[in-house]
């Protein structure tokens, strides 16, 4: 397991970077303290995604695509391509101190 951070880290409705077994990643945690984490490489041509609290999604800027934040599965793309993969997700626990860790 890799420590990500701590609860205190990371505010409601935020997200956060970190690195994952060489990769890219992110952390979300929404209002209703809700947390998951995913490979920040979208699956199309590698762009980053990022977490849209707005609309409680998260989204490649490079094609405008929407991920669900629940499971990583594709919500929407853009018509310029096709895509059918969700995201990467990574399995989180967090202890006792609220530290948080990827599995």
């Amino acid at each position: 397991m890799e420590k990500i951070g701590n609860l205190k880290d990371i505010k409601k409705g935020e997200s956060m970077s970190f690195t994952y077994k060489g990769e890219k990643a992110i952390l979300i945690r929404t209002r209703k303290d809700e947390l998951a984490a995913y490979v920040a490489v979208c699956p199309h041509e590698g762009g980053t995604i990022e977490w849209d609290e707005k609309i409680h999604m998260i989204l490649c800027e490079c094609h405008l695509s929407l991920f669900n934040f629940e499971d990583g599965s594709l919500y929407r793309h853009s018509s310029i391509f096709e895509l059918d993969e969700g995201l990467t997700k990574i399995d989180l626990s967090v202890d006792e101190n609220k530290d948080i860790f990827a599995r």
